[in-house]
């Protein structure tokens, strides 16, 4: 049977629309979005995952810029939640005084929130985590 012209537009306009379609399939995947999740822990289970950079975060030192006077420092109890992205960078840090029910503010804050930490030889794949404790100082 001979080829006609038929044939080979037909074969011609198939190759193209697999071709095309093969290269959509490699775009697709190459700006696809990393699914990252967080995954939520309590203190205890975090240095499974990261360790502070430096030392040591200094809650003590950092919370009592908050409190008007030392006894009611001593006193107070707090609720903190954070992130520890892939990258080893503290985020969304929220700490609230349970006494007064008050965010503290983010000036307060600045010092801790700029705590940088290291992935665990058991965090190989760099897991975010998130971190939800209280504290009495």
């Amino acid at each position: 049977m001979p080829i006609t012209w038929f044939h080979f537009k037909n074969a011609s306009l198939t190759c193209l629309l697999l071709l095309s379609g093969s290269l959509l399939g490699c775009t697709n995947t190459t700006t696809k979005q990393q699914d990252v999740r967080v995954l939520d822990l309590d203190s205890t289970n975090f240095a499974h995952y990261w360790v502070t950079k430096d030392k040591l975060i200094n809650w003590r030192k950092s919370l009592a810029k908050a409190s008007a006077s030392n006894v009611e420092f001593a006193e107070t109890s707090y609720q903190i939640s954070f992130v520890v992205d892939n990258e080893g960078q503290m985020r969304q840090l929220e700490i609230i005084n349970n006494t007064t029910g008050a965010l503290l503010d983010k000036a307060i804050m600045a010092e801790v929130s700029n705590q940088q930490f290291y992935p665990t030889a058991q965090n190989s794949a760099r897991q975010a985590v998130r971190i939800n404790t209280s504290f009495r100082l």
